[in-house]
């Protein structure tokens, strides 16, 4: 998980750096000069959207994951109750330590749902103010802003993220197919 949040850090500072720095790109040189900051504009935004619906699902994942420790440590207090009302203190007190264990793991979740949530937050506004900025571009040039191409490549390269994310899935299960 750390390296994986690392390399989405990484592949978002590189995204907005990238915009930034077509951003402030001198537009006064020839015109193919302007489109070719302007598609990579394009593309950085497309991968900053990536990043960003990346981040929501994750997000999401790990607030799943916490209802589940949740319920494990509930239902580790409940077979506790259980196992005191029967007088079964060998089975309590394993309750109580799995409970205790499921309790700390929600604690860190918690935090890693607040820390995430933050990080969100930022991502979305430096993704409005990018969107923002592609906007002014366009209209300053005189163009359209062509959403629906944009769209088409952010479908494309979602397409793309989802394809790579299976097949490295099926590498992690062939693998643990072979340790087994």
């Amino acid at each position: 998980m750390t390296r994986m949040l690392g390399d989405w850090k990484r592949a978002w500072r590189d995204a907005v750096e990238n915009f930034r720095r077509e951003l402030d790109a001198d537009d006064v040189g020839p015109e193919a000069a302007g489109d070719r900051r302007l598609a990579a504009m394009r593309r950085d935004l497309a991968a900053a959207r990536t990043e960003v619906r990346r981040l929501d699902q994750e997000l999401a994942r790990v607030r799943e994951q916490l209802e589940q420790e949740r319920q494990e440590e509930q239902n580790c207090r409940r077979r506790e109750g259980l196992a005191r009302q029967i007088a079964d203190e060998e089975t309590a007190r394993l309750a109580s330590e799995f409970a205790g264990r499921h309790a700390e793991r929600a604690a860190v979740l918690e935090r890693k749902v607040e820390v995430l949530a933050a990080e969100q937050a930022l991502r979305a506004r430096d993704l409005a103010e990018m969107e923002a900025a592609l906007r002014t571009r366009v209209a300053a040039r005189g163009l359209e802003l062509d959403e629906e191409r944009d769209d088409a490549e952010f479908r494309r390269l979602e397409q793309e993220a989802k394809e790579r994310a299976a097949a490295q899935r099926l590498e992690e299960l062939k693998r643990r197919m072979n340790h087994s």
